[in-house]
């Protein structure tokens, strides 16, 4: 029940209706018997305002999501030290009195992989995308992953500020001359996410039978991308384990004593 102690929490984005983060998230302040709830901010023009707006109402925490995850940064008071090295933030919170911003993509990423069973250590990975989730997946598989090489290929590889050792920047259409050097392909574009579901980010000639394909999309829970990795007998894994985690991370940056549930996540996300 929303009363005068009702907290606000939120996701800021655009597009923002496709979100699925409030179907997780108010499900878990129920669970946890918190009083707050969750909705979506669309921010389409006005990112400084909405920040701005979310200072001065006191609002308890927000998640940040496609395009605002790099633009959001010079308006908060401190970064950690992941969102420093990516220059990306998926979730905000309070501390000290200090609106603070880290992202909790990457260990989201990680624990959706070993749930799955897919081993990254070691492993040859390409990426799709130069956007902040690529970034904090970046940092996350290869600084805390243990993987053994990474290549970024982009439209915009120009742009690219995040550098690590074992990274390497390629154009977009250069992935058909490294085919045969993926053991782990990962999309990390919006290319194939709701509406425009149809959309792949790659030719099918790319994939062999050989490669695990992770996409990031969420919506659709199969992709166009992991539609065809699965014709061809690729072992694939959607972005619905990573979305939960990563809001299980953030919930607990809110509530610090909180123990969410992923199976309450999940089960919410499934009805």
């Amino acid at each position: 029940m929303i009363n005068g102690k009702t907290e606000i929490l939120g996701i800021f984005a655009c597009p923002v209706e496709h979100t699925k983060s409030p179907a997780i998230q108010n499900v878990l302040l129920k669970n946890c018997g918190i009083n707050a709830v969750y909705v979506p901010f669309h921010a389409e023009k006005n990112l400084k305002e909405a920040v701005e707006g979310f200072r001065a109402m006191g609002f308890k925490g927000a998640n940040v999501s496609i395009p605002f995850k790099e633009q959001i940064v010079p308006f908060l008071d401190y970064i950690s030290p992941t969102s420093k090295a990516t220059g990306s933030v998926n979730t905000l919170y309070w501390q000290d009195g200090k609106l603070c911003g880290t992202s909790t993509d990457g260990l989201g990423a990680l624990r959706n992989l070993e749930e799955a069973g897919i081993e990254i250590k070691g492993k040859n990975i390409a990426m799709l995308g130069s956007g902040g989730a690529a970034k904090a997946l970046a940092y996350a598989f290869l600084k805390e992953g243990g993987a053994a090489s990474l290549k970024i290929f982009s439209i915009e590889a120009d742009k690219w500020t995040l550098h690590l050792e074992n990274l390497s920047l390629y154009n977009y259409d250069e992935i058909k001359n490294h085919k045969d050097s993926i053991d782990l392909l990962c999309n990390a574009t919006p290319l194939g996410m709701h509406p425009n579901i149809n959309q792949s980010p790659i030719d099918k000639s790319i994939l062999s039978k050989n490669v695990v394909v992770f996409d990031i999309v969420y919506n659709p829970l199969k992709t166009q991308l992991l539609q065809e990795a699965e014709e061809i007998g690729c072992k694939t894994l959607g972005g619905i384990g990573m979305l939960i985690h990563q809001g299980l991370e953030s919930f607990k940056l809110w509530f610090p004593n909180s123990k969410p549930d992923f199976k309450v996540a999940l089960e919410a996300l499934n009805e």
